[in-house]
């Protein structure tokens, strides 16, 4: 019998780094942000500074550790949400629980174990594909689900080497990319490198402003980019480039000036995109597009798949193969909680009754006449 513990306090999160790790070095699949420097990063300088609350879920089976579950709280209207302890920004939501004839159980027992915690469990990007996803179809009754979007990738093992994907992609996208790297390498020797020392600060703020004008020149909306915690997080999670768990910065550079840059997150079987983005004065080489695809040909050589992440931009359908949905889910825990969830639901219902019957443009007509 498996028994679940929720731990409150910073110092129990810091007592669980060893067996933390251990377990992570038993589930093959696990990402980079199922670790523990991931959540503890993640306290320290965006759960913390905001006023959360703390809950780390346990669970053992004869003792060891066979799942964890890294949770906060805050307090909302009056509700008490909780979430997975993160960046709060684009990390997939999911518990690291051991693979195993026991898994489902496991998960199952994590997931009651949330009810005593608040009123509502907001999980933001879960993949269609995972555990914690086919919990939400049994207990649908208690989740409201929206913003479904698809998550770009592509497997390494469907392809022999990295040349036989490529020919995958479109011919018109290869040679354009070709005649760039040609009046790139015009302007002086192009070489492409993985950061192997601490990541100045300025570094990242430079990413930051340039990822947040390229979002604003296109008409984007995204809350957490300019949040200063969660600049502060990856400026500590890319303090210690050797450091298990930590985020990577892949560069561009034309005679050792950087001129494309790419935060991702590299585990033992993945490469992850965090933040890519180019410096706006070489943007006509479309050097961050070079990066991209010196990154990918790094995680073929390296066997790693590629998870471009969420969002359908028309980057990543140049490369990717293949989509993962993924979405948000609310679920109610308490009455209040459930009274939320329900009304999210009618409401859905309703705008959805209102545009298969067309009175949103039966609208639109009777106000032009």
């Amino acid at each position: 019998m498996a028994d679940v513990k929720v731990l409150e306090t910073a110092a129990d999160l810091s007592a669980l780094r060893e067996e933390w790790e251990e377990l992570a070095s038993r589930c093959p699949e696990h990402r980079l942000s199922q670790r523990y420097r991931w959540a503890a990063v993640a306290w320290r300088t965006v759960a913390a500074p905001r006023g959360r609350r703390l809950h780390i879920l346990t669970l053992r089976s004869g003792g060891r550790l066979v799942g964890v579950w890294a949770l906060v709280s805050h307090l909302d209207k009056g509700l008490r949400v909780v979430r997975q302890l993160g960046a709060e920004s684009s990390e997939y939501t999911e518990p690291l629980v051991e693979p195993g004839p026991h898994q489902g159980e496991w998960f199952e027992r994590l997931w009651k174990a949330v009810r005593p915690l608040g009123d509502l469990l907001f999980m933001p990007h879960v993949r269609s594909d995972s555990p914690l996803a086919r919990l939400t179809g049994r207990f649908c009754l208690r989740c409201f689900v929206d913003n479904e979007l698809n998550a770009p990738q592509i497997l390494r093992a469907a392809y022999p080497d990295w040349e036989a994907y490529l020919a995958t992609v479109t011919t018109s996208h290869r040679s354009n990319l070709r005649r760039k790297r040609r009046r790139l390498s015009d302007l002086g020797k192009v070489t492409f490198r993985r950061e192997v020392t601490p990541v100045d600060p300025a570094t990242i703020d430079a990413i930051l402003a340039h990822k947040q004008a390229w979002i604003e020149r296109r008409g984007y909306h995204n809350e957490w980019l300019a949040q200063r915690e969660y600049r502060d997080f990856l400026c500590a999670m890319t303090s210690d480039p050797q450091a298990p768990g930590s985020l990577c910065l892949f560069l561009l550079c034309v005679d050792d000036t950087p001129v494309a840059f790419q935060i991702d997150a590299v585990d033992d079987r993945r490469i992850e995109g965090l933040i890519g983005c180019q410096d706006p004065a070489w943007g006509r080489y479309s050097t961050g597009e070079l990066l991209l695809q010196d990154s990918l040909q790094w995680a073929f050589q390296h066997n790693r798949d590629i998870d471009f992440r969420i969002g359908d931009e028309s980057y990543k359908s140049a490369w990717a193969r293949l989509d993962c949905l993924t979405f948000n889910c609310l679920v109610g825990l308490s009455l209040r909680g459930m009274a939320v969830v329900w009304l999210r639901k009618i409401a859905k219902g309703l705008q959805t009754l209102r545009f298969r019957l067309g009175l949103g443009r039966l609208r639109h007509v009777l106000r032009r006449r």
